[in-house]
């Protein structure tokens, strides 16, 4: 089982393979105001496309709450833009697991400070 720290160390790499490699077959992704990806393959190729649109990103964790199979991250998000402006933003993730591997994970953030 992945845990929290590894999972957004693959996301600070920008590496959509490591990342979907957390999550299982059939996951759903929820990601801001996009719509529902389902696939592990279908949210690492969403996921790829959006890393396409910045220069880089890294998460702090500001606190963390696991309850049964859920896991809740608050987190300070910094994202490199491609005009190289640095822009943190608040987040929360939630995800949960039937097993090992992520079953659900959503990110509520609003990313549009990233492209303003």
């Amino acid at each position: 089982m992945s845990t929290t720290t590894e999972v957004f160390g693959d996301v600070d790499r920008m590496d959509a393979k490591a990342f979907a490699s957390h999550l299982a077959e059939d996951c759903m992704l929820r990601f801001a105001n996009a719509d529902e990806v389902v696939g592990r393959d279908a949210i690492e190729e969403a996921i790829g496309g959006f890393f396409s649109t910045i220069k880089g990103l890294s998460h702090h964790i500001v606190e963390q709450w696991d309850v049964d199979d859920t896991t809740v991250v608050q987190l300070e998000v910094t994202y490199t833009r491609m005009d190289d402006r640095r822009v943190t933003l608040p987040a929360v993730t939630i995800y949960r697991r039937g097993g090992d591997l992520i079953d659900e994970y959503r990110i509520y953030i609003d990313l549009g400070p990233i492209y303003a």
